[in-house]
């Protein structure tokens, strides 16, 4: 699968120990369908890309060559077959790289007058992550899985029978650790709202990605009390010149 052009977008993938890069326009757009909704049928795919059967069929023997992608039976129709992401999705670089802002730099010199509670040390994370950005890398989905292992390892005592009691011992764990202060927006749907959000308010506005780690630790509080997946969908940040982060919560089951 040879992507030799350097000046077109690359995603990396992941797969038993093996890393592959994709650059083609179309395979990434293959592959994005497949990570956004899991289980695609190829009428499907030909009509997101909006190609020949042939074509459609030459890419994804590609994919499944690469071993990016399987085929699976569809469930309702034997004699259909579905396609699902078969790797894991590490990131992205871009030849576009982001700039961060003059202020930024301002802003990490007078880290101790702009937030008490923050310093050098803490800020460090957010630091390396603008740089990636300004070299035109994204490692979102390894942040977000960071995200995740923390909530996976802290949900036994933060996830409580009840939503009311899981949402109080969340709100003390994102303040006893100083990720930001959690406002419970409603419950149905579950909205919450996090100010002074720890990991985007000291990031530069206008930086892509907005607050992946908590979205990852959400996932994992919120999977574990609901028993089943959910999405977390970030519809406010900080990043965009917002007083504070907002987070959508639904179980994939409803």
């Amino acid at each position: 699968m040879p992507e030799s052009d350097s000046t077109k977008e690359l995603e990396l993938y992941s797969r038993d120990g093996h890393v592959t890069s994709v650059r083609s326009p179309i395979r990434i757009q293959i592959l994005r369908l497949l990570r956004d909704e899991e289980d695609v049928t190829f009428s499907e795919i030909q009509e997101a890309t909006g190609l020949s059967k042939s074509t459609v069929s030459s890419y994804l023997n590609t994919l499944d060559d690469a071993g990016l992608i399987v085929r699976v039976p569809d469930p309702s129709d034997a004699r259909r077959k579905i396609y699902r992401l078969s790797a894991t999705y590490l990131g992205q670089i871009d030849p576009a790289t982001y700039a961060a802002p003059s202020e930024y730099r301002e802003l990490i010199r007078q880290t101790y007058t702009n937030y008490d509670r923050i310093d050098y040390k803490e800020m460090l994370p957010h630091i390396f992550r603008v740089a990636l950005a300004e070299s035109g890398i994204r490692i979102d989905p390894v942040l977000k899985r960071g995200g995740n292992i923390l909530g996976e390892a802290v949900a036994p005592y933060v996830v409580s029978d009840s939503l009311e009691k899981t949402l109080e011992n969340i709100q003390e764990f994102w303040e006893h650790y100083g990720f930001g202060e959690v406002k419970v927006v409603s419950t149905a749907p579950l909205v919450l709202d996090v100010y002074k959000c720890y990991e985007c308010m000291t990031l530069p506005k206008g930086i892509s990605g907005g607050c992946i780690i908590s979205k990852g630790i959400l996932s994992s509080l919120f999977s574990a009390f609901f028993h089943c997946p959910v999405v977390v969908k970030e519809v406010v940040c900080m990043t965009d010149g917002s007083d504070f982060c907002r987070f959508e919560i639904k179980p994939k089951m409803l």
